[in-house]
Formats: structure tokens, sequence, C-alpha cells
């Protein structure tokens, strides 16, 4: 209970420390809905004069954009920048002395921070809908499934995430690592452009890695496009996934526990 009570504690303190910047939480609320106004615009355009693209019809599209966008915008943390951070000026020794693991410090934060953005992306929702579109799930099965392909992504999000974050141990400041994994993560999770649209051998390394169940597979399962079978086989892998990057994480941090180094601080 006690270990419990001090992971409880390290999302209390995310969600303290995500609510002092409330400025940046609006910018981030006016960025996600100029976005999805913009990229649903365009792929309107797209789809003129033609009802189906690769099996979606623009309503399906919009309908998954906007959600895409809602989805990366609760799932982005600034946890590498924090464990960068705290790298550069010396304080990870104290997150390493205490008789809480690492990993599970900042996976807490994860939460913390990810709380907040929930309830944020919630009530802007309705006027993401209508900037861009959002209708209810394709059915009562989509609808039971998507919250737990939203969990699993989150938290193979998480784990990413968390391994991005661990480089700081080798490069000290890892910003220019981050911005890269952010982008291409974005691209392969199907983040701006559904996978279905990719062309033969990109859409085959996308499917192939852990990414898109972080994005397409939620959405895709809210609209329709990927259900039953397809969508049970799909959380079996994101768990396997799961297990695996539970596994890398623990390698890396026990590695890089060795290469802790105090830079000023």
């Amino acid at each position: 209970m006690s270990v419990l009570r001090g992971y409880t504690a390290y999302v209390r303190t995310a969600v303290a420390i995500r609510l002092q910047y409330r400025s940046t939480i609006l910018a981030s609320v006016v960025v996600t809905l100029v976005w999805i106004l913009l990229v649903t615009r365009v792929w309107s355009a797209a789809f003129q004069g033609r009802e189906v693209v690769a099996g979606l019809t623009l309503e399906s599209t919009v309908v998954y954009l906007t959600l895409a966008s809602l989805q990366a915008a609760v799932i982005n943390t600034p946890v590498t920048w924090i464990m960068s951070s705290r790298v550069r000026s010396g304080e990870v020794l104290f997150d390493v002395s205490r008789p809480l693991g690492y990993p599970g410090q900042m996976l807490a934060l994860q939460a913390g921070q990810s709380m907040i953005q929930v309830a944020v992306m919630v009530l802007v929702t309705p006027v993401a809908g209508l900037l861009g579109g959002l209708s209810g799930p394709a059915g009562l099965t989509a609808g039971l499934l998507y919250p737990v392909a939203l969990v699993l992504g989150w938290v193979l999000n998480a784990l990413l995430t968390l391994l991005i974050g661990l480089s700081a141990f080798w490069t000290v400041d890892n910003v220019g690592i981050t911005v890269l994994y952010r982008f291409v993560a974005a691209f392969l999770a199907g983040a701006t452009v559904p996978l279905i649209f990719f062309p033969g051998p990109l859409r085959t390394l996308a499917e192939a890695l852990p990414f898109r169940f972080v994005v397409y597979q939620p959405a895709a399962i809210y609209i329709g496009q990927v259900d039953g079978a397809e969508a049970l086989g799909g959380f079996a892998l994101s768990l396997a996934w799961i297990v695996i990057l539970a596994g890398v994480v623990g390698l890396t941090w026990r590695r890089a526990y060795r290469r802790i180094v105090v830079h000023g601080g």
C-alpha cells in the first residue's frame, strides 16, 4: 500500500504541475482545434467528387482525423523534457535514491499529465466536433472496444516515451531525439494520414511496428474500419508489445543507472 501511495503522490504532483501552466494548456487546445480544422478541410477537398477512397467515406475519414488529433493531444507528454532537465541538473540523483523505481515514477508523472489533458479534451470535444466532424461510434461493439484500445495505446505510448526519455542518460540533452521521435511516431501511428492510405511497403512497415496501436487502432475501431476478430487480434498484439517494451525499458534503465553523471546542480 505504501508503494501505491507513493505512485499516487507522483500522479497528484503531475496534475498540480500541469495546472500551474494554464496558458500552455490553452495554447495546446487552440493548436489542436486549428489543426483539426485545417486537416479535415484539406481531406474534404481531397474527397471532392468521390464518395469512397481506399474503403473510407469522407465522413469516416473526417471523424477518424478529428479523433486522431484529440488522441494525440491527450498522449503527448513533457516527461522526456523533464527527464532530460533533471539529468542535466543532477536532480535525477534524488529520483533514483527514492524507494520507488525510477521508471515507475516517470510513468506516474505521465499518468498525471494525461489526466489533465483528458479532462481538457473532453471539454473541447464538442467544439472539435463542430470544427472537424465527430459522430458516435460505428456501433455498440465499437463503442465498447474503443476505450480498451485507447488505454492500451496510452500504455504503449508511455513506454515508448519513457525509452526516449532514458536516452538522456547517454546524450544528456535529448531534445533532438525527442523531436525526431515525435515526428516519426506521429506519422507511423496514423495521426495525420490513416494507415489504410499508405502505399504498400510503407503500410507493411507501419503495421509491423507498435505505433499504430497508439492512434490508428483506436480511431479505426471507433469508425468501424477495424472490428471483431481483427480488433481482438490487435489487442493481443498490443499486449505483446507492452510486455516486450516493458522488458526493454527495464533493461535500458539498468544500463542507464550505471551511467548516471551529474552535470551541475
